[in-house]
């Protein structure tokens, strides 16, 4: 099965897919300091979701890095879009993800 994934309201990064599930996760966004959540998956694709794009209330998912199952990252730029948010799609076959919402780059 295929997996999405997305922001929604203002504190939650949504999977749905052969991963399913939320992280819940809740940072100022105003300050232009947030880091959100960081996400490995087991084909090697890593994503940050955060909260705040272009100081929007729409939630911004970036490719770190593309694993042999990422597909595509939708754009949303439309706070009143359902969802308000960017959204990762995998193709079919994983089979985790991992979640960090505390995490710093190693330099």
């Amino acid at each position: 099965m295929a997996t999405k994934v997305y922001g929604a309201s203002d504190d939650l990064v949504e999977f749905d897919g052969d991963v399913t599930g939320e992280v819940g996760h809740y940072e100022d966004a105003d300050d232009g300091n947030s880091k959100g959540v960081l996400v490995a998956f087991s084909d090697g694709t890593v994503l940050q979701a955060r909260y705040g794009k272009a100081k929007l209330a729409v939630w911004q998912v970036t490719a770190l890095s593309r694993g042999a199952l990422f597909d595509r990252i939708d754009e949303c730029h439309d706070e009143d879009a359902d969802p308000h948010s960017d959204v990762a799609h995998f193709k079919d076959g994983l089979k985790w993800a991992y979640a960090a919402k505390d995490w710093e780059r190693v330099k």
